[in-house]
């Protein structure tokens, strides 16, 4: 009766345990994406499961030691954190077993990590305009860029619209520096692929719009 009431007392444990510590089959593409969490920084992209889409994965695998030009699928384990700090993840993966590694380029991935580069027009009413630290790959918060917030108010490209806030980071000398309530006409080189603000947009020069 003893041994009865000790295995109905742990039942719960056990339950709670295979509660928290699920194991995953995961998908990692052969190249990775730029994206940014708390600075910017390079993200697996992965496919959970059954899943058909590949999406950028902020976390670290444990023993994984990934290498770019490969395709892999991992079973690993995702644990949860107990009190994790602020500005890191609940959850925890291990890496359990590596059930292939194929050399190849992966199909599908987003059009953001082979960008075309093109020009962005438009033009816009600043709300915010900010001196900031940025990164670049090894240069992380060395570089520093004035960052303006706007509303679209015309748009020649299809990326955004009118009325969409957006933000813009300038070149170190735009034909025009731009003021707070100002309206201005917008030329940017790129866009960033995934940025924590939204449409962020990089290398932007500024004109009146009287030019």
């Amino acid at each position: 009766m003893k041994k009865l009431i000790g295995l109905l007392f742990l039942l719960p444990l056990l339950f709670a345990s295979c509660a928290s510590n699920n194991t995953v089959k995961m998908t990692i593409a052969s190249q990775q994406g730029d994206c940014v969490g708390v600075a910017p920084q390079k993200c697996l992209l992965v496919k959970k499961g059954s899943e058909s889409n590949w999406t950028f994965f902020y976390n670290q695998i444990e023993g994984f030691d990934y290498k770019e030009g490969f395709e892999y699928v991992l079973e690993v384990k995702e644990e949860k954190v107990e009190n994790p700090p602020a500005d890191a993840s609940s959850l925890r993966y291990i890496l359990v077993k590596e059930i292939s590694k194929t050399p190849t380029t992966s199909e599908g991935l987003p059009a953001s990590i082979n960008p075309v580069t093109e020009n962005y027009q438009w033009v816009g009413r600043v709300l915010e305009k900010d001196e900031v630290n940025i990164g670049r790959g090894a240069a992380e918060g060395k570089i520093s860029a004035t960052v303006v917030k706007l509303v679209v108010t015309s748009s020649e490209t299809d990326k955004f619209k009118e009325g969409d806030t957006i933000h813009a980071e300038l070149i170190t000398s735009p034909a025009t520096a731009p003021s707070i309530g100002g309206e201005y006409v917008f030329k940017a080189k790129d866009m960033h692929p995934a940025h924590a603000l939204g449409v962020y947009m990089l290398e932007t020069d500024v004109q009146d719009l009287t030019r």
